[in-house]
């Protein structure tokens, strides 16, 4: 099953968003992408991860909202919209370092 890369949530077949010619979108769902451009724009990881972390209490309240905020800060900021080009980060010649420091 394929994911939002900006919320990450699970997509299915009706939850794909659109590109700008109407066509499917294969990396981010409906909530986040329609007709070719982010539904919000300016928001922010941290705020993605502050309401994620709201909508996951909701649904698990046995989940505490640290552990709800963990996954979250280790999820989200490593999607394609957060990161999109995490090959980019190279330290210097001799090795690679990427987007939170591990060793390639």
């Amino acid at each position: 099953m394929a994911f939002c890369n900006s919320c990450g949530k699970p997509m299915g077949r009706n939850d794909y968003g659109t590109n700008e010619d109407g066509s499917q979108n294969e990396d981010y769902c409906k909530d986040c992408f329609q007709n070719g451009e982010f539904t919000e724009p300016d928001i922010t990881v941290n705020e993605m991860i502050i309401r994620y972390a709201q909508r996951m209490l909701k649904k698990n309240p046995d989940l505490r909202e640290e552990e709800a905020t963990g996954i979250l800060c280790n999820f989200l900021p490593n999607l394609k919209r957060w990161n999109p080009n995490p090959d980019d980060e190279i330290e210097n010649d001799e090795e690679e370092i990427g987007y939170r420091g591990h060793m390639r």
